[in-house]
């Protein structure tokens, strides 16, 4: 067993040297209140995988991030001072995961605050990913898969590889096992990802370089550690509200803020305003995929 496993490692780094670009599409199942654990929200997320590495990221978000940029851009180039998005923003999920090969160091590309987009993080992941592989096999739609189990940030996850797609990947961070993770799921069934669609890409749509940002708005995330995202997340938590002190406190910054069809202009209702819808968030967003970040 162990000696057949090897050989399928050895195989799968030979052949995902040699591969041509893929998407593979996963759906993407959570609760993201604990105490409601029958009430799932779904996402359709993207796996590409290149020569060079992999991403992992909203299809829903990235969609409507292109529309919105699209129109932006258009209106910006025939000299528009009054910038309409007709557009709205979709999707749930904002963050994504990049993995770079053949080391596979992986990072998590968010933005921490109630004021998402005024910072943004590149997050190196260097936590261990243990797998016990065992014996129990199962067909999931078209695919023979084989068990796998981790214990990761906190929680035991589930997983089901296929060695007939024979990449060390997986959906979010998770990689390393003889073959594409074509489910894996938390123990709790708080969490799920399940493959749904494979389809072969050319390397000039694959997004891992290709992000529909806008060029006003286009800033270099800040490479930080895990310890250092760690840091800033239970700061966060903490204090909802500095984030928002910070920037009102820059020289000539004036913001307007909507609450349930009021503006707010006046810099303290409006941190407190966000500290309060910070606060309610988080109370009731307490399911998140990693219940420990150390």
């Amino acid at each position: 067993m162990k000696k057949l496993v090897f050989l399928l490692f050895i195989f799968c780094i030979a052949f995902q040297s040699q591969i041509a670009a893929q998407r593979f599409t996963y759906e993407y199942k959570y609760a993201i209140d604990s105490t409601r654990k029958d009430s799932l929200n779904t996402e359709h997320m993207i796996l590409d995988i290149g020569k060079s590495g992999s991403k992992f990221y909203s299809k829903a978000k990235y969609e409507s991030d292109s529309l919105i940029k699209a129109e932006v851009e258009k209106q910006m180039k025939i000299g528009s001072s009054n910038i309409q998005m007709k557009s709205g923003y979709k999707g749930s999920i904002n963050f994504s995961v990049e993995k770079t090969y053949p080391d596979f160091k992986t990072y998590l590309l968010t933005n921490v605050g109630a004021i998402g987009g005024v910072s943004k993080y590149k997050v190196l992941d260097d936590r261990k990913m243990e797998w016990k592989i065992l014996k129990e096999q199962q067909k999931i739609g078209e695919f023979n898969t084989q068990k796998a189990e981790t214990n990761f940030a906190g929680r035991k996850w589930i997983a089901w590889f296929t060695s007939d797609i024979p990449f060390q990947d997986g959906p979010y961070k998770f990689h390393g096992l003889p073959g594409l993770i074509v489910k894996i799921e938390s123990a709790d069934k708080t969490h799920s990802m399940e493959l749904k669609g494979v389809k072969k890409i050319t390397e000039e749509q694959l997004t891992i370089n290709n992000t529909p940002e806008l060029s006003i708005l286009r800033n270099k995330p800040m490479d930080i550690s895990q310890n250092q995202y760690t840091k800033l997340v239970d700061q966060y938590k903490k204090d909802p509200g500095q984030s928002m002190r910070e920037l009102l406190n820059r020289p000539g910054m004036k913001m307007k803020f909507n609450v349930n069809g009021k503006e707010v202009t006046d810099p303290n209702d409006m941190i407190r305003q966000i500290e309060k819808t910070a606060k309610d968030k988080l109370k009731k967003e307490n399911n998140p995929i990693e219940l420990k970040l150390d």
